[in-house]
Order: C-alpha cells, then structure tokens, then sequence
C-alpha cells in the first residue's frame, strides 16, 4: 500500500514562508524611509528635494520592488486560503490580523495616500520657480511622511504577526 502525502503542510508552510519574507522586505523599505531617506532629505533645498523624491519615486517602480510590494499583499491572502481548513487555529487567527493590517494600513494607504502624492509632485518641473517648487514640497513632504509612518507601522505589526503565526506549532492530527 503506497502512503499518501499529506499537501497541505507544505502549501501553508510555503505560503506562510513566502508571506514572512515579502512583508518583512516592505517593512523594512517603509521603516528605512522613516528613520533614514525622509531625515536626510529634510536638510535639503527645494529644488534638491522635489528632484530627489521625483527621481526615487520613478526608480522604485521596478520588478523587484513589485514583487515585494505586491507579493505582501498576495501570499498572506494566500496563506490564509491554506489555513482555512483550520480556522478555529491561533496561526490562522495572526494570519488574518496580518492580512487586516498590511492590505489595509500598508497596501491600500500606498495606493490611496502616498501614490497619488508622488504623482502630484512628478507634475513639478525641477526647473520651475522657487515658489512653486516650495509650495510642492509644503503640500507633499509632511503628509508623505505621515502617511509612510501610517504604513510602517501597519507593515511592521502585520510582519510581527505573520512570525508570530509561523512559530505556532500545528496540530498533526487537525487538517
């Protein structure tokens, strides 16, 4: 008689894995902003700033930022897909405060907050007046900090949460 093996396991240990590593790089992305990129270019001249963020923000949008960004929103819906079947379980319940947190406070703030701010200061020409590059930057810099705050914090508990989920032991006879 040949044994079965059990699929499951390494569908939600791989997705959980998965979920783990990209949420963990964009928190880390956000938090490096926070405490590093967002103090250093606070010293800046406007002109300086609205070019660097200009040029940052167009760089960002590559492949391996995508895969991040977008992959710390799937897997942890897709670990939670695999772990229905053991919903009543504390790993699903971190799993699903993971998937609140980032979607809702990393992911959809990105989308709605911080997006439509770069694309409001990409309309700057680095060129224009000093007056204008100054009234860009009053209107962007503070609520695009604030709002990366908003996501780091938010990406930051829903990377805690989804290690959390990976260091509770499942039960073998359940699933």
């Amino acid at each position: 008689m040949t044994r079965r093996l059990p699929i499951g396991r390494p569908i939600r240990d791989s997705t959980l894995a998965c979920a783990v590593l990209t949420t963990g790089l964009m928190a880390g992305v956000f938090y490096a902003y926070s405490v590093s990129v967002n103090l250093g270019l606070a010293e800046s001249p406007d002109a300086s700033y609205v070019a660097t963020m200009n040029e940052i923000n167009e760089k960002i949008q590559n492949p391996l930022f995508f895969l991040g960004f977008f992959g710390a929103a799937v897997f942890p819906v897709a670990a939670l897909v695999a772990h229905l079947p053991r919903r009543r379980s504390g790993r699903y319940r971190l799993i699903v405060l993971a998937c609140a947190l980032y979607v809702g406070g990393s992911f959809l703030v990105t989308a709605l907050a911080n997006v439509p701010l770069n694309d409001e200061l990409a309309r700057v020409a680095t060129e224009a007046p000093a007056s204008e590059l100054a009234r860009a930057r009053v209107a962007y810099e503070e609520p695009w900090n604030f709002w990366n705050n908003v996501r780091t914090l938010f990406s930051l508990g829903a990377f805690v949460a989804l290690i959390g989920a990976s260091l509770q032991r499942e039960d073998p006879k359940a699933g």
